[in-house]
């Protein structure tokens, strides 16, 4: 495991692929902020639109969560995002492989030097980020240009204090088992105004908040390499 303020040196383009808006935010927003600071390209790929999530506006829920992930990304840094079109909650069996082949036609075409994506449990358990964890890693392993792919993860003195989630949320990592913490206490303003971009899902920005406010300001991953 190492601590780190910077990035890798030779970093110079990152593709993050998450599956719902939010997911860059209230994940590795800080990371993604923080290097983006420090010169990395970064893109973003993002299976759904998050349809089923909160929205008590009368509009579509897609159209208001594509609002704030372009709103989100700005603040963070994020140079382009663009949208795959799967549905929310419904990424699996043969939506995998497809997802798979999309993935790589997208790496071949970006040519990022890494990839970020959940953890393999997905971080918080759901189906969707398992399902976008399971093509990515497929993709990161039949294609050449990223050498190295991020996986978010938490750590167990953040899943300890999650309840009441509505699958379940998957015990974290101690803090030795990681490769990577970020520290993100230059940036934190920037992840905060990020989370908080993402108006529709309110509540869920107050419950992860309460928790995170009460952590050391880092954000955490395992990292594989070729």
């Amino acid at each position: 495991m190492r601590k780190t303020h910077g990035i890798l040196i030779h970093m110079k383009k990152l593709l993050c692929i998450f599956a719902h808006p939010d997911d860059e935010s209230f994940g590795p927003g800080g990371t993604l902020a923080l290097w983006a600071k420090q010169g990395v390209d970064i893109y973003l790929l993002c299976a759904t639109k998050g349809e089923l999530g909160n929205n008590g506006t009368g509009r579509k829920t897609e159209e208001i969560r594509e609002e704030e992930l372009h709103a989100a990304a700005k603040i963070l840094g994020i140079g382009k995002v663009e949208f795959l079109g799967y549905f929310d909650g419904k990424i699996c069996n043969h939506e995998v492989v497809r997802l798979q082949k999309e993935l790589m036609k997208q790496i071949n075409k970006i040519k990022p030097d890494a990839l970020m994506t959940f953890d393999l449990n997905g971080a918080s358990g759901h189906i969707d980020h398992v399902s976008v964890a399971s093509a990515t890693t497929y993709a990161f392993h039949k294609t050449s240009s990223p050498k190295e792919l991020y996986y978010f993860t938490y750590l167990k003195s953040y899943t300890d204090q999650v309840a009441d989630y509505f699958i379940h949320f998957p015990e974290g990592k101690k803090s030795e088992a990681v490769d990577e913490i970020v520290n993100i206490e230059d940036v934190w303003e920037k992840k905060l105004a990020a989370m908080h971009a993402h108006q529709s899902q309110i509540q869920d920005v107050k419950q992860i908040l309460k928790i995170l406010n009460n952590l050391p300001k880092e954000e955490c991953f395992l990292v594989r390499r070729k």
